[in-house]
C-alpha cells in the first residue's frame, strides 16, 4: 500500500488511521485483565499510605521529580528508606546544529508537573501478572501420569504515573510484587526529535516519512535507592562469577576441566561502576548484623532487567560535567543528609559548572557497614525508525530493575498464599482438588459488598 504523508498535522495524531486497512473483530474490546471482586490493597489519601499483600509504604510527590516512595517495607522489615526518579536525561547526535548540541534534562521543565490523567483500562494496570508466581508438577509415580501439581496466582501492586514533557511520554512503573521483589519499569512514548532526511547522513538515523530524518539519541532516566536493609549498617556484596580449571576425583579421565565458581567481595568506598559482561556477577546490598535461619546475612538482591545502560558519550561538551550520574550503570556513596539529589535543575544550563556536582559525592568514604545509597540507570538507545510515526510505542522503548530478597528470609515468599491451587492423584487413581477456599470469580460476582478495611479507600 503506497503511504503519503499528508500536508496538514493529521499524520502526526494518535489517532484511528482508516488508511491502514481493517483487522478482523477488531471493534471488539480487546482482552483485558480484570480486577474482579473487591480491592486487595488500603490507601489512606491523606496520608498517601499504602498497604497491600504485606507491603506498606508512603508516596510523596515534588513538581520537580514527580512521585517518591518512602518508608517501603514488606512484612513489617524496611527495604528502602527512599526511592525515587533523579533526572531523565536525552543526548542526541546529528549532524545539524539542533541534532548535535541537544541534551535534555527534564527535571528542567518540572515533570512532576506535567504528570496528568491516566485512561481507566487502556493507561491504567490491573493487577495480575498473567503468569504463575511459581508452578512445579512431579514426575509420574504412579499408572495415572501424575502425583501433584501446585501452582500459585501470580499478581503486583503498580504504582505507576506517566508525565508528557514537550515531545515525550515517559511512563513509570513501581511494582510490589507479593514474594518480596520490587520492580522500577520505565517506558517512553511520543513524538521524536527529528532532522532533515539527507541520504548520505544515514549514521545518524535512517529516513522516517518524506522529509524527516529520525535523530539518534539516548533516553537515560537516573533514580536513587536509599536503602535501609533492616536498619542502617549496610554493604555492597559483589559475586562475580569466574571459570576455574578443577580436577575432581569423581572425573580423574577429565583432568583438568573449566567450571564456574563465585569471586565474593564488598565494595570497600564510593564509587560509579557498570553491570558485569554477560551479567557474571550479582550485587546484594545486605545487613552483616542480621542472618537467616541458616546463618546467611539477608539482604536484597540487584538485578539487572531490560535496557539497563549509561550515556553512550562521556566527554561531549554539552553534558562533560552535569551528567555524571548517567555515565554510569551504577553507583554507590554512603548517605548524606547534604546529598539528597543526583541533580539539579538548574544544571542543564550549566554543564561545565553544574551546581548540583554528583562527581564530588565520590571523595573515598568507606561503604562498609554504613548507610548506603544506590543510584541506577535506566534507558534505551534510541534507534529511530518509520515504526516511530506517529508516536514511539512503549513495546519497544522499555527498560526494567528488580531489587529481590536475597537470604532476606528462610524460603521462598509464596507459602502463605491462599490464591494457589493444589492437585493430588493418589494410588488409586482419585484425584485431590484443594482451592483453599478462594474461588475463580466471574463477571456475575464482579459487585460483591466490600468488607470494611479492604474497600481500597480506607480511613487509619
Amino acid at each position: 500500500m503506497e503511504y503519503n504523508q499528508t500536508l496538514d498535522s493529521t499524520w502526526a495524531l494518535v489517532d484511528y488511521k482508516p488508511d491502514m486497512g481493517v483487522r478482523d473483530l477488531e471493534e471488539r474490546m480487546a482482552p483485558s485483565t480484570l480486577e474482579i471482586g473487591r480491592k486487595c490493597y488500603k490507601l489512606d489519601k491523606d496520608q498517601k499510605y499504602v498497604e497491600y499483600m504485606a507491603w506498606s509504604f508512603y508516596m510523596s510527590f515534588t513538581r520537580t521529580l514527580g512521585i517518591l516512595l518512602y518508608d517501603v517495607k514488606f512484612k513489617g522489615e524496611r527495604i528502602l528508606y527512599e526511592l525515587s526518579m533523579q533526572e531523565a536525561t536525552a543526548q542526541y547526535g546529528g549532524n545539524q546544529p539542533k541534532a548535535a548540541n541537544t541534551v535534555y534534562q527534564d527535571t528542567y521543565y518540572s515533570l512532576g508537573t506535567d504528570m496528568d490523567t491516566l485512561i481507566e483500562g487502556f493507561d491504567c494496570p490491573w493487577a495480575d501478572m498473567n503468569f504463575p508466581l511459581s508452578r512445579h508438577r512431579t514426575a509420574a509415580s504412579n499408572d495415572y501420569g501424575f502425583s501433584n501439581l501446585g501452582t500459585v496466582k501470580g499478581v503486583a501492586l503498580i504504582v505507576r504515573a506517566i508525565a508528557t514533557i514537550g515531545n515525550n511520554d515517559y511512563m513509570f512503573d513501581y511494582s510490589s510484587h507479593i514474594d518480596g521483589s520490587l520492580e522500577v519499569i520505565f517506558r517512553a512514548s511520543g513524538y521524536l526529535q527529528s532532522s532533515f532526511y539527507y541520504p548520505d547522513q544515514a549514521k545518524w538515523g535512517p529516513r522516517i516519512q518524506q522529509a524527516p530524518q529520525g535523530s539518534l539519541h539516548n533516553h537515560i532516566l537516573s533514580f536513587k535507592g536509599d536503602f535501609d536493609i533492616i536498619g542502617t549498617r549496610n554493604s555492597l556484596r559483589v559475586s562475580d562469577l569466574v571459570s576455574k580449571n578443577q580436577s575432581l576425583p569423581w572425573f580423574p579421565e577429565l583432568g583438568e576441566f573449566s567450571q564456574m565458581e563465585m569471586e565474593i567481595y564488598d565494595i570497600e568506598t564510593e564509587r560509579q561502576f557498570n553491570w558485569a559482561p554477560n551479567n557474571q556477577a550479582m550485587y546484594t546490598i545486605l545487613n552483616y548484623n542480621e542472618t537467616n535461619a541458616w546463618g546467611e546475612p539477608r539482604g536484597c538482591r540487584i538485578v539487572p532487567g531490560r535496557s539497563n545502560i549509561h550515556l553512550s558519550i562521556l566527554d561531549s561538551p554539552w553534558s562533560l560535567k552535569n551528567c555524571e550520574f548517567a555515565k554510569s550503570h551504577l553507583a554507590v556513596t554512603r548517605q548524606h543528609d547534604n546529598e539528597p539529589y543526583a541533580n539539579s535543575f538548574q544544571n542543564i544550563n550549566l554543564p561545565h559548572a553544574p551546581q548540583q556536582d554528583f562527581a564530588r559525592f565520590f571523595d573515598g568514604e568507606s561503604v562498609e557497614n554504613e548507610d548506603l545509597v544506590l543510584w541506577f540507570n535506566l534507558g534505551m538507545h534510541h534507534f529511530t525508525r518509520s515504526e516511530d510515526v506517529p508516536v514511539t510505542l512503549y513495546t519497544e522503548a522499555y527498560s526494567s530493575i528488580v531489587f529481590s530478597p536475597q537470604n532476606f528470609f528462610d524460603r521462598a515468599q509464596d507459602g502463605d498464599l491462599l490464591n494457589r491451587r493444589w492437585m493430588e492423584v493418589d494410588t488409586e487413581g482419585v484425584l485431590e482438588y484443594e482451592t483453599y477456599g478462594v474461588p475463580l470469580l466471574t463477571c456475575g460476582l464482579m459487585f460483591e459488598e466490600p468488607v470494611e478495611g479492604l474497600t481500597g479507600v480506607v480511613e487509619m
